[in-house]
């Protein structure tokens, strides 16, 4: 998803023009496609390494846990920053940044994913539970 919404932000960036130029020759436009591939990239590598431990057979809840909780976070920041870069045209369906963002939402929130995951992590690492 993190990829999709870089790909969109950067197309969008490089061919929406303002005051006579690409907003991808402005700082802010670039640091935040920046964030977005730093967000991808940190959440691949994320996954890859889970899928090592997986298959090496030491996966354990709290891990797999901290991994969707950190790559759900990242993608809803991504999925925002695509959408700033959008401008008002970010929040329009026919770019697709406001799909992303909506699909971004969906991952972090549904059934409480990314506050689960990260009680799951907090009782692991304060050994106290805070489920009631």
């Amino acid at each position: 998803m993190q990829l999709g919404i870089f790909d969109k932000a950067r197309e969008y960036a490089v061919t929406r023009e303002q005051f006579g130029r690409p907003i991808a020759k402005f700082q802010l436009v670039q640091e935040q496609l920046v964030r977005i591939l730093g967000n991808a990239t940190a959440s691949l590598s994320l996954m890859a390494q889970v899928a090592q431990v997986h298959e090496d057979g030491g996966l354990e809840m709290p891990f797999a846990a901290l991994a969707k909780a950190t790559t759900t976070r990242l993608a809803r920041e991504s999925a925002a920053a695509g959408r700033a870069i959008g401008g008002g045209n970010g929040i329009l369906t026919e770019y697709g940044l406001s799909k992303m963002m909506a699909d971004a939402e969906v991952l972090f929130t549904y059934e409480g994913t990314y506050d689960i995951n990260s009680l799951i992590v907090g009782r692991a690492v304060t050994g106290v539970s805070a489920f009631v």
